[in-house]
């Protein structure tokens, strides 16, 4: 009677056991998945808050259409200011704005947070579909989405002589061509 409790709590145990490990490694088959999705999240994210809001991931809570001094007064001033361009290195964003009006109008975000380099071309596309327009220019691949409503969205990728499927570099999201702010 003591070897079979004995057997039977040495098998409890063992399956227990297995369980536990083989448990532990579809959490980590689980976790190598979502790792892998991390682009397409992101290309879903980018999206998203363009349709949405006008923002981009480093810009929230602010969209274009907003004023620079909004940004200033939450933000503090820009790292680096020019008359069409205010820098938020340290932030991964820079507004671009129209100095012609008092309250300094954001009229286009870039977008460059390191993360966006897990992006490829080919992910983009096959997530999103086909662009409204790409083309190569001065060694950079712009492919440019838009809902012809809300936004339009500029991702700026290596170039693509260089790697047929090369890495996003940043993104610029501006209003749609025929919405003129907020």
């Amino acid at each position: 009677m003591k070897q079979v409790k004995g057997f039977i709590r040495s098998f409890t145990i063992l399956t227990l056991a297995f369980l536990m490990f083989s448990g532990g490694a579809a959490f980590a088959s689980a976790a190598s998945e979502s790792s892998k999705s991390t682009p397409d999240l992101l290309i879903r994210k980018i999206m998203g808050l363009a349709y949405e809001s006008q923002q981009s991931i480093n810009s929230e809570p602010f969209s274009v259409g907003d004023s620079l001094k909004k940004v200033e007064k939450a933000w503090g001033p820009p790292e680096d200011l020019s008359t069409v361009a205010a820098n938020y290195w340290s932030r991964n964003v820079r507004f671009l704005y129209d100095d012609s009006t008092g309250r300094k109008t954001i009229t286009g975000i870039d977008d460059f947070d390191p993360q966006l380099q897990t992006i490829h071309l080919s992910e983009l596309k096959g997530l999103i579909g086909k662009p409204v327009s790409e083309e190569e220019q001065e060694g950079m691949y712009y492919v440019t989405y838009t809902d012809n409503k809300n936004y339009k969205v500029v991702f700026v990728f290596e170039s693509a002589w260089i790697n047929p499927d090369p890495k996003l570099y940043m993104y610029t999201l501006e209003l749609a061509d025929n919405k003129s702010g907020k």
